[in-house]
C-alpha cells in the first residue's frame, strides 16, 4: 500500500517524535528545535520545519523515530 503525504502531513509527523538525546547536536535537528529542560522535551521549531524540502522531512521523520531503537 502506497500512502501519498503532502508537506503539511509530514510537518505533522516530525512534530509528533521526539528526537533521542543522541540526536541533539546533529546539525538538522539542532536547527529544527530545542531541548526545554523545565519540560523535559523537544519543542520543534514549525518555522524551521516549513522550510525544509518534503525529502528532508521525511528523513528527518525516520531519524527522530529510529532514534530509540536500539
Amino acid at each position: 500500500m502506497l500512502v501519498k503525504l503532502d508537506k503539511k502531513a509530514l510537518i505533522s509527523l516530525v512534530s509528533g517524535q521526539q528526537p533521542n538525546y543522541s540526536l541533539f547536536e546533529i546539525p538538522t535537528v539542532k536547527k529544527c528545535g530545542r531541548y526545554s529542560g523545565s519540560y523535559d522535551e523537544w519543542v520543534w521549531h514549525n518555522y524551521i520545519l516549513e522550510e525544509l524540502s518534503e525529502q528532508e522531512l521525511y528523513e528527518l521523520y525516520v531519524l527522530c523515530r529510529n532514534s530509540f531503537e536500539k
